[in-house]
Formats: structure tokens, sequence, C-alpha cells
């Protein structure tokens, strides 16, 4: 009877058993002494069932500072904005183009939003597309069904690789019949089981597939993520697999990508098959708008093509790697619109059949027909770093930024024309590809031009090849292998007739014995036109505006003119005392003391130096004036 009456006095104190505690109650029980409370208390069957109530209390005084934050929350701005304007946010929140693709746990952001109220949370769950997107972090069985069921049925986009588990992925089949993408990563194709589980569901709703692996290898038959109808099938990308092109889904495709790591050989038996397949391939799929072929070209397409011509009429881009043959005879048999794209990454070959050249007269005909393309922006690179290279961006619009960086050099976002060719025998074929593309290509509009050379004694008469682009305005050189184009920026003096300034109607004259004039060029070879020996000095560019220079070396020797900075020098001092319109001069990556690079801002009026001067410069070699700087005027005043 004595423990009845403790537990009741208990239960008075603690709380009121007919209604949830008001807040104030809460108060006025906390602020008791604690020995109040347990003198009430005497028997262990008092004390439990205070405890009990207690914990109700307490479960109580949480419900209820719970429904003050929501209260509180629903009158802050965010909370009158509808939830379809709250969803968006959320989409952009877990969708933005910000989020870094080598780090996919970011795609988790939707989570955090069903941590920050209970609205929205609720507008979270309810969107199941802010649920569809899965990769292969985080690797946890719970979590994925957790994703899985609140995406529902909507298409899913689901990225994998191959170190997720067979475990993980059997996770996604049942879902495959409703998922709009699906890429499988370095995925190992020669599990039997995995395979025949994705074969045996419908994809009726996949736009887009894409398969990796990080070698090549064969595809198996009973690999083969392509049984059953794929009507939806727009994109189809595979890279480092190999098989039979008749394999590739007869569906309305806009984009093929087939990637291959190195060239693998067709025998002769299967050659004429493999042609045949991909012609057939190529005839029926007359919606592409993106094609990517790269090391899986066959051999003797032209050959056995029978003089078949293959229209795609909505291509907008060609993408081709492989031998230089090979390319070109898939060219051959192609017919493409004139607004197509190319980019061609030849492979040379320098045999005694064939040339790199017979790829030229396809360029011709595809950027001249039916009217000529005017290129407004061209890079040139020739790096022997990685065996003779020898690389060419054109496109009709200029660069983002006036002068660009040399780390992100392009001629555009989108370029129209890109064509390299790697592995040359011979140096000097490189020098007539370029002279011959730059015929085919139409440049008489070109207003930005960059050049980068790795190879310092390589003669290119620039001169000659750029005689007719009278519009550039921006000129970017780089590297060692650029003073012959420097010499061909530098205007003749006045009184010099030794010196033709291209498209001013300038007539060559012969020059004075006995004039000795450190800054004209040596005599320039014979053109191997045979056209006869060419003029001492063509200058080109008469309206360029901004020069950018990079990675060169002033104190290098320049014969005949002394060393780099003399030349340089003479340039800006020229293009000074002629009026002409040079305001921008910016040198990045050069080694040049500071008293020479200032002494080169007199003579612009946008002169920028990043302060690098090389560590190869010899501290203890005071030539700052690079022999004599401080005559600046010598020449100015003639």
């Amino acid at each position: 009877m004595q423990a009845l009456t403790d537990a009741k006095l208990g239960l008075l104190l603690l709380s009121d058993t007919k209604a949830p505690p008001a807040l104030s109650d809460i108060y006025s029980l906390l602020e008791r002494e604690p020995n109040q409370v347990q003198s009430a208390i005497q028997t262990p069957n008092a004390r439990a069932a205070a405890l009990a109530t207690a914990n109700q209390d307490i479960d109580a005084a949480k419900h209820l500072i719970l429904s003050m934050l929501t209260h509180r929350n629903m009158l802050v701005p965010i909370s009158f904005l509808p939830a379809e304007i709250l969803a968006r946010i959320f989409h952009f929140v877990v969708f933005s183009e910000s989020v870094q693709p080598y780090f996919p746990t970011l795609k988790l952001s939707c989570v955090y939003f069903t941590h920050v109220c209970r609205r929205w949370r609720q507008v979270a769950l309810d969107d199941s597309t802010l649920w569809t997107h899965f990769s292969d972090y985080p690797q946890n069985s719970e979590w994925i069904a957790e994703q899985l069921s609140r995406a529902r049925n909507a298409p899913l986009v689901i990225d994998l690789g191959g170190w997720l588990g067979n475990h993980m992925f059997s996770l996604f089949t049942p879902h495959i019949s409703h998922t709009r993408e699906l890429y499988l990563r370095n995925w190992s194709f020669f599990d039997k089981k995995i395979s025949q589980e994705v074969n045996i569901q419908k994809a009726a709703a996949l736009e887009r597939l894409e398969l990796s692996m990080t070698n090549t290898a064969p595809m198996s038959k009973h690999h083969l993520f392509l049984k059953g109808p794929l009507p939806e099938l727009r994109i189809f990308c595979t890279s480092g697999i190999c098989f039979p092109w008749s394999l590739v889904p007869r569906v309305r495709l806009t984009q093929l990508k087939v990637t291959y790591d190195v060239e693998v050989p067709t025998s002769k038996a299967s050659l004429r098959d493999d042609v045949n397949q991909l012609i057939d391939l190529l005839v029926n799929c007359p919606s592409l708008e993106v094609l990517t072929l790269k090391k899986c070209l066959p051999g003797a397409l032209s050959k056995f093509s029978g003089g078949q011509t293959i229209h795609l009429p909505q291509l907008s881009q060609l993408c081709l790697d492989g031998t230089s043959s090979r390319i070109t005879n898939l060219l051959k048999i192609l017919k493409l619109p004139p607004s197509t794209t190319l980019c061609l990454n030849c492979t040379s070959e320098n045999t005694a059949t064939y040339n790199d050249y017979h790829i030229l007269p396809f360029l011709l005909a595809h950027f001249n027909d039916p009217a000529p393309v005017k290129f407004r922006s061209f890079r040139i690179i020739l790096n022997d770093d990685m065996g003779h290279v020898i690389s060419m961006v054109a496109s009709t619009s200029l660069p983002m930024s006036p002068i660009p960086h040399i780390h992100g050099i392009q001629a555009s976002n989108d370029p129209e024309f890109s064509l390299s060719f790697h592995d040359l025998a011979e140096p000097n074929n490189r020098v007539n590809i370029l002279r011959q593309a730059c015929n085919v290509l139409s440049l008489s509009n070109l207003e930005s031009l960059s050049i980068y050379s790795s190879t310092p004694n390589e003669f290119i008469n620039w001169s000659k090849i750029f005689q007719h682009c009278t519009e550039v305005t921006t000129v970017k050189v780089s590297g060692c292998g650029t003073i012959g184009l420097l010499q061909a920026l530098t205007p003749p003096q006045r009184a010099d007739t030794t010196w033709t300034a291209c498209g001013k109607g300038g007539r060559g004259g012969k020059r004075k014995r006995g004039d000795n004039d450190r800054t004209t060029g040596p005599q320039v070879p014979d053109d191997s036109d045979g056209n006869g020996p060419a003029p001492v000095h063509v200058w080109i560019f008469p309206k360029l505006t901004s020069l950018l220079l990079e990675e060169l070396n002033f104190a290098d020797a320049v014969p005949g003119l002394g060393v780099l900075y003399d030349l340089i020098l003479s340039a800006v001092q020229r293009l000074k005392a002629n009026e002409m319109p040079l305001t921008a001069l910016h040198i990045d990556y050069c080694m040049i003391r500071e008293k020479p690079a200032r002494a080169l801002a007199q003579f612009v009026r946008d002169f920028r130096w990043d302060h690098y001067t090389g560590n190869d410069v010899d501290k203890g070699d005071d030539r700052e004036d690079y022999d004599d700087y401080n005559n600046l005027d010598s020449e100015s005043n003639d």
C-alpha cells in the first residue's frame, strides 16, 4: 500500500497524467530540487513508474518543440514557394553541371534536402525524378534499394563500374525495363550470370547505352548486352570491346561511337565480311548526327565497297582515328553535308604505295562544295617530343579570348576542322603536308593564328604559306621553332627595297652592296614548287594588332641577327615607326630579363609580362641589355 502511494505521489510531482504538460509546467518541474523528487519516491516500483512518466514527458516536450519549429519554418519566405518551384530548385542543385564527375558522392545532394525540414523532405520524396541517378557510390545495398524505391517507375540513369560487384548490380536488373541511360564502365563482360540477368530484361525505354573496358578485348556471345528490341535507343557507345559490326542495334541511332585502344588487325578471311557489315550498318543509320570510329576501321574499305556511296544527310560531326589509308578509304565512300565538322587523327604510313597526301583532296572537296568555308582562326602544332607530329585546327569563329593561354589553346569551342598526323617517318613530310593543307583550306579571312613548334632548325617558309592572309590581327608564337615566323612579322625599313609587303602591292628590288643591316634575314632557299628563289623577306600580316610570345628564350642566337631579343625589338620598333596597328604584346613563360622586358613596353599600349625569367638564365652573365637594349632609338630614328 505504501508503494502505491509513493508511485502516485511521484506521478503527481512529475506530470499531469490527464493531458500533455505545458511548457511552463515542464520548466517548473525542472526547477524542483532533485532531493524533493527523490524523497517523494521511496520504492523501486514508484521510481520505475515515475521514470516512465518522465520519458513520456520528454517525448511530449520534443514534440512540442518540433511543432514550434514547424510553425516557425512556415513563416520564413522560402516556405511560401509552391512545391513545384521548390522541387525545381532541388533539381538545379542535384543535377548542376558544376558537380565534378570525379566526386560521385555529390550526387547525393538530394539526401540533404530531406534533413532540413518536414516540408522539404516531403517535397523531395514526392518528386521521384530526384532519385533516378545511380553511380558506384555509396556501395551500400540498403541505400540502393531505398533510392530505387523512392524513384518508383521514373526513367533511371545508371552509371556503374565493374568494381560495384555482382551482388550490387543484381539490384538494378529488375529495373532495366524503365532505365533511360545505362553506362557500364570497366565492366567484366565475362560474368555469364550477370550477362544472362541483363539479357532477359526488356529495355523498351533505353535511349543511351555505353559499354567500356579498360583494355581492348573481344566480347563473347554470352556477354552481349544487346539482345532484345531497343526501340528507343539513340546513342550507342563502346570502348575497348571488339565485336562484329552486325551486333550493333539497327535502330534510329543519332550517335555511334566505337573506340579501340589499339588498332586490331582483321584476318584476310573475315575482312570482306567486316567491311560489308560496317557499310550495312552505316547505310541503315541515316539519322546519325555524330559518328566516332577510333582504331576500329577495317582495311580495304574502298576495295570491297563496290563503288557504293553512303549518304549521312544529318551528320554534324565525324571523328576518325586510324591509319591514313583507312581514314581516306572511308572518306571515299561517305557523302557528307557541307556543315559536317571533321576531326581526323591519322597515323602516318609512308609506304611505297601510299602516302599521307591522299587525304587532302577529300578535304578540298568537302570544304569547298558548294562554297568555300571561310576560316577565321587557325592553330598549328609541330611537336617532336612524341615523334614527328603535326596538328592543325581551323574554325570559322574566333577564340573566346583574343589571346588564349597556351595550356588551353583552342581555335574555338567547336572547330569545324581538326587534322593531325603521328609518327611521320620524314620530318620534311609535315612541312609539305602543312603547306598543301593551307592551300586546300580557305584562309583569306583568317584573323587569329596560333603556332607552336619545338624544332629549332626546321625551315618553313611562313611567308609563302600565309602570303594571302592579310586580315590576321592576332598571332600567338610558341616554341623555339617559330623564329622564322617572327622574321616574317617584321616590316621593312622605309628605305629597304629588298622586302616585300604582302597585300600592299610592293615589289622587291636588289639590295645595295655594302648594306649590312643586321636586322635583315638571310637569303631564303628556293621554294620546292620550282618557282625559283623567293624574295629575301616577305612581310605578312600588315593588320597585326596583338602578339603573344610564349616558351621562347630571348637570348637564343639567330643567324645574321644576333639574338632573338634583337629580332623582336626590331619588329616592334619598325611597327611603331611605320605607324602599324600593333597595340598588344604579351610575354609568358619566356626567358627574358626584367630590363629588356620593360624596354619593349614603350612600343605598345597593352604590354603584359608574367615576370618569368627561366631557370636557365645565367645569373652571373650580365647580358641584361642583350647587347644593345640601351640603343632603343637607333632604328626608330631611321
